[in-house]
């Protein structure tokens, strides 16, 4: 077992730290947070496919595999967290409203920082100089990443403080998954594999479960807020991965 670096590990807890950014929206003043509601879900649904697309599942490709064996493995993960759904919807236990929809963005979110975990741990398996890059490549995703989900969380019920606490225990993934890449020491293909399921759970909980919620309550201005928040989290996205990549 390759010896766990302290560059890693301090590493891995400053990004799980960035979860602390999703407090912003218990800022939000009460009176207008339900106002800011949709736009913050949007801005999710635009941020999480723009990290599908331009980090998560670039990063498996980058990994040796097949391109149809990536994408294949991805659509599973669409499939697998459709099955999780339905199983969770067929309950007969009576859910909350929005109790499904919370609880697959919490486990999207999981398997998210698992990924960064396991793609920060191989950034710095290759030195010190691509792990810090990818380290604030990382964390440039995560910080708006984390305020619009926790915005999903409030919109489906949860208090700003519980959806505060939901986000930080969600992060804890990330230095987890980083010690387990190492104690494993796991290979390129396995870990790009598990980007590109991410990849497809990560566009599942965007579009299946976020962005149906966003049209029952947007009234107004708010109904600009699907096409103008979605499309401002993609070019922000893009941006980033534009500027990573020169």
């Amino acid at each position: 077992m390759p010896p766990l670096t302290l560059d890693l590990l301090l590493s891995s807890l400053f990004l799980a730290a960035t979860s602390l950014s999703s407090r912003a929206v218990a800022w939000l003043p009460s009176a207008s947070r339900q106002g800011w509601l949709p736009w913050l879900q949007a801005l999710a649904v635009g941020l999480l496919l723009g990290d599908a697309f331009l980090h998560v599942l670039p990063h498996a490709l980058e990994g040796g595999g097949e391109a149809e064996s990536i994408l294949a493995v991805s659509a599973m993960g669409v499939v697998i967290l459709l099955c999780a759904e339905s199983a969770m919807r067929m309950s007969t236990r009576e859910w909350p409203r929005g109790m499904p929809t919370a609880r697959m963005t919490l486990l999207g979110d999981l398997i998210h920082h698992a990924v960064d975990g396991m793609i920060l741990a191989g950034a710095f398996a290759a030195g010190p100089a691509p792990g810090y890059a990818a380290l604030i490549a990382i964390a440039l995703h995560e910080v708006p990443r984390e305020i619009g989900s926790a915005g999903v969380l409030v919109a489906m019920g949860y208090t700003p403080a519980r959806a505060f606490a939901l986000s930080v225990a969600m992060a804890s993934a990330v230095p987890l998954a980083a010690v387990a890449v190492q104690f494993l020491a796991l290979d390129t293909r396995t870990t790009s594999m598990v980007s590109a399921f991410a990849a497809g759970t990560i566009v599942y909980v965007a579009l299946a479960d976020i962005l149906p919620g966003i049209w029952s309550k947007a009234s107004g201005k708010a109904r600009l807020a699907p096409v103008c928040g979605v499309l401002a989290g993609l070019v922000f996205m893009m941006l980033l991965a534009h500027g990573e990549h020169h």
